[in-house]
């Protein structure tokens, strides 16, 4: 079982490489615009942008006592196991949406804006909160961290949808394309 982390009861994570722009945009933006309409309403909410190589612009963030910028750990499940929702404020950037299919996996509620969620299944679009304006994404995630019910629904249709990205789902497609080509 991974080993259990307690942040809280309003933690808030984020993770991936933080020498990566679009994560930097995304953390920039989230600190600036959304987290203090979040604040507002929750003042003990605490946000963990867990990753390795924090950029430099970063920095300023760590002043603030409810901002945590871990750089790197082994492993983020602890931290996906510990957290009332997972937030995706990507605005950029592309490629497959690991860390949101593991975020997903681990069963967090997680509320994204749609270009983080692009190109991620329907099913598992009805798994997430999306929002894309900051009162829109601060309200989002203030529901999903005050509304239990809510964040274990969530988590329990991220766990079921989330299947359909397992290789035991993935490789049989994937071997009948590579015999398409090959005969081709």
């Amino acid at each position: 079982a991974p080993s259990t982390l307690d942040l809280g009861p309003h933690a808030l994570v984020f993770t991936g490489k933080m020498d990566y722009r679009p994560n930097i945009d995304a953390i920039l933006w989230f600190t600036e615009q959304v987290l203090p309409l979040i604040e507002a309403q929750i003042p003990d909410v605490a946000l963990y942008v867990v990753g390795q190589r924090p950029h430099g612009s970063l920095q300023s963030l760590t002043q603030k006592p409810n901002i945590h910028i871990t750089g790197f750990v082994t492993s983020g499940q602890p931290f996906l196991h510990a957290t009332a929702a997972y937030i995706a404020p990507l605005r950029m950037g592309s490629g497959t949406r690991l860390k949101l299919l593991e975020a997903l996996a681990a069963g967090c509620a997680v509320v994204a804006t749609p270009e983080a969620a692009s190109g991620v299944s329907q099913n598992l679009l009805d798994a997430l909160v999306l929002a894309d304006k900051p009162e829109a994404f601060a309200e989002a995630v203030r529901r999903v961290v005050s509304e239990p019910e809510l964040r274990a629904a969530l988590g329990r249709a991220a766990r079921e949808h989330v299947r359909e990205y397992e290789w035991s789902a993935i490789l049989p497609r994937l071997l009948t394309v590579y015999d398409e080509l090959i005969d081709g």
